[in-house]
């Protein structure tokens, strides 16, 4: 009981979490893993096409990536944001042949085989986005892809994101779902790595994406919001080389961004008591229950086709009542035992704890219970910025400031 007191009343200062990520790279970001659209180019017959100019355009913010077909009539546009894409191919003497709404998802590598037609005719083939995950066929890793209406719309208890990894095959909860309860094909879980952006974002000494001073796990909720989360992918086994930190779970976050149009969204959350029945260990009252969780985003252009941002905040407020049930040594006990020890068995009666009559068949042994209060404040904000310089560069910048109060 006191070292329950004890830890709950460390957290009584503030706390603030603050980091800037920013990349600077050649035509794409890196999102860790592979994220590309391949496949041919072919005609009528069934002949390949070499030298055939191959177009992805970002439907979001209309960035553009151009490759031409080796001789094999093979394409790859490597490196891609995920997104939805239009993509066009034109050869010499053919017609334009374009794709449109094709969804590419973090870590994916998106299959799509072309035909073009002789000059003359004119073909344009609209491909319907679905969320349905794509077969890979290129690599034998085993994982699974939370899509962006994923993220937004599973139930989930406190808006944790690390309780989306269990959609991967393999994952197992062995706690209460936070970052690091979660478990890959029977590996530690210290042993998971997160990344942002393509960016390592886990700690020294567990998986979760910062903790405090190097040394203790963070408690906050919200230091990965999901209103900052656009989709990820989580690789359980079998992963390329390129994941060379970790050998657990492998999970790769893409964070929102803005696009050529303003959106925005406001939101709460909010559990209550009186909706719950009696907890099995509310002895003398129900528990009291508190929790709202709420904030708003934004994001948009700032310059078409150039120049976007995307800003958001969450709040998170949580009052509730915690009870703590424990074996301890009675007062038979406490009578039996020598001076030097009697404080340490004192110890193990926290004020406001009380004997639960007839628990305990052992006499030596009271079982007893405690029932406190905890508050809990979070706030968190985020800003991300995208640049495009030109063709072949382009810049982003992101930001996340986080503070908890715990009492």
């Amino acid at each position: 009981m006191h070292s329950t007191r004890y830890a709950n009343s460390a957290w009584k200062q503030a706390a603030l979490v603050l980091f800037l990520l920013a990349g600077l790279c050649v035509r794409a970001h890196a999102q860790g893993g592979v994220t590309q659209i391949g496949g041919t180019v072919k005609d009528s017959s069934g002949g390949v096409i070499p030298s055939a100019s191959i177009s992805a355009i970002n439907e979001r913010n209309g960035a553009v990536r151009t490759v031409l077909t080796n001789d094999q009539g093979y394409f790859i546009i490597p490196s891609l944001q995920p997104s939805l894409y239009t993509v066009k191919a034109s050869a010499q003497g053919f017609a334009v042949a374009e794709t449109k709404g094709l969804t590419v998802l973090a870590g994916e590598s998106v299959p799509l085989n072309l035909v073009l037609k002789p000059g003359g005719i004119s073909e344009s083939v609209t491909v319907v986005a679905t969320q349905e995950a794509i077969v890979d066929t290129s690599s034998p890793r085993i994982g699974a892809n939370v899509n962006e209406r994923e993220v937004g719309g599973l139930p989930l208890n406190g808006r944790q994101l690390s309780q989306l990894y269990l959609q991967a095959p393999g994952s197992v909860n062995t706690g209460s779902g936070t970052f690091f309860d979660i478990r890959f094909s029977g590996r530690s879980n210290e042993q998971n790595a997160i990344r942002f952006d393509g960016v390592e974002g886990s700690a020294i000494i567990d998986s979760n994406p910062g903790n405090l001073n190097g040394e203790i796990s963070s408690p906050f909720r919200l230091q990965t919001s999901l209103e900052n989360v656009q989709e990820f992918r989580v690789d359980s086994s079998n992963y390329p080389a390129e994941y060379g930190t970790g050998s657990g779970g492998q999970i790769s976050v893409i964070t929102k961004s803005g696009s050529n149009q303003f959106h925005g969204s406001v939101f709460e959350y909010l559990r209550n008591d009186k909706f719950d029945a009696r907890n099995f260990f509310d002895r003398v009252g129900k528990s009291p229950l508190r929790l709202n969780q709420f904030g708003a985003s934004a994001g948009g252009p700032i310059k078409k086709d150039k120049f976007f941002f995307f800003a958001s905040y969450e709040g998170y407020r949580l009052r509730s009542g915690i009870n703590i049930v424990e074996a301890v040594p009675s007062l038979a006990t406490k009578s039996r035992a020598v001076p030097a020890i009697v404080p340490l068995i004192d110890a193990f009666r926290g004020p406001g704890s009380f004997v639960l009559p007839g628990a305990s068949t052992n006499p030596d042994f009271d079982i007893l219970q405690l029932q406190t209060n905890v508050a809990v404040d979070e706030n968190a904000g985020a800003m991300r910025m995208d640049y495009k310089i030109n063709d072949r560069y382009s810049m982003f910048m992101f930001g996340v400031a986080a503070t908890l109060d715990w009492h």
